[in-house]
């Protein structure tokens, strides 16, 4: 807010005030005097400087497993905790058809308090906490008010099975349709998921093993479809409610087929998150927020239902609940 400049110079009013009057007018001109020259300089009718456009964001999750969105049980005893940092650089934003582009570079960490083996198979030893690190890097283009297309490089480097870091392209597009709610929306997206080297699942692993049928599939690809419906309550602390669910269409060789012909649908899932605002923090250290939920993921492919047996499960899986909660911070 902008204050307006003050005058210390006597005014026709001042001339016969009272000495009382006059005195509190002359040591406010002395404080002024005694401010640090630098400060003195500023003046309060100054334009205020331009927002920031470099962000970032901060957050920390635990949960009951670490289960990919691939389907992947990593760990499923103890808890898991999942660090994330992201950084939001905003290169442009304005009123024309590409309405922004923003540079979001980050890293994600999983670890846990049950270790996983080091090397294959599972079980053995030596064991670690820390099952891998991912860095990313993504720009966001957002076009025509409403849409936002988001294409992100991953890596996954992993620190347990002897599992070789895998690197991919993850191309979104989204629509944000609250506008045309009050307090709500569909928010619908489409996602192609591409391995660009290595595998992010274990579809190599059976035919490695087992041998018998040949080298595996290798890199590969997905598309997803879904929904995250959001309501936020103007009460209740601003609670905002969502309901994110998708489908998962794989190709033949993203799970491989060593146990059984590819499935149309690789697996869906379908959750239930509510995050509130922490108002009570102090102003000027973020905006912090607290979240908690569950996720529940159904694998419908039969390769996919059995690939869990090298991983924490030990054996075929075909369903999972993970529960979550998280706090993160945003500057």
């Amino acid at each position: 807010m902008k204050n307006k400049k003050q005058n210390f110079a006597p005014c026709p009013q001042t001339r016969k005030a009272s000495p009382n009057v006059i005195s509190k007018l002359v040591l406010g001109s002395l404080a002024a005097a005694t401010l640090p020259l630098g400060a003195s300089s500023v003046r309060a009718d100054d334009a205020p400087p331009p927002p920031s456009k470099v962000h970032a964001l901060v957050s920390v999750e635990f949960a009951n497993e670490y289960v990919t969105p691939r389907g992947m049980i990593v760990r499923d005893q103890g808890l898991t905790v999942q660090p994330l940092f992201l950084g939001f650089v905003n290169l442009y934003s304005g009123d024309s058809f590409i309405n922004s582009v923003t540079l979001i570079p980050g890293v994600w960490n999983d670890l846990g308090t049950h270790s996983i083996s080091v090397n294959a198979p599972y079980n053995s030893k030596p064991v670690t906490p820390w099952t891998e690190i991912d860095p990313i890097a993504g720009i966001e283009i957002g076009f025509a008010k409403h849409f936002t297309l988001d294409v992100t490089y991953t890596a996954f480097v992993e620190q347990i099975l002897d599992i070789g870091t895998s690197q991919h392209l993850d191309t979104k597009l989204s629509f944000d349709d609250s506008s045309y709610f009050k307090g709500f929306g569909f928010h619908p997206y489409v996602e192609y998921w591409q391995e660009l080297q290595g595998k992010a699942t274990d579809a190599d692993v059976p035919y490695a093993v087992f041998g018998n049928k040949g080298p595996g599939p290798g890199s590969s690809f997905y598309f997803e479809l879904g929904i995250d419906p959001t309501y936020t309550f103007k009460t209740m602390g601003g609670l905002k409610v969502e309901l994110p669910i998708d489908v998962q269409l794989p190709d033949k060789n993203f799970y491989g087929e060593y146990y059984s012909s590819a499935s149309t649908v690789g697996l869906f899932d379908v959750g239930l998150k509510g995050t509130v605002p922490m108002n009570f923090m102090p102003q000027g250290y973020g905006h912090w927020s607290f979240d908690a939920g569950f996720k529940y993921m159904y694998f419908v492919d039969d390769n996919l239902y059995n690939l869990n047996s090298f991983n924490a499960p030990g054996k075929p899986t075909r369903d999972t609940v993970q529960v979550f909660a998280g706090v993160s911070v945003f500057f």
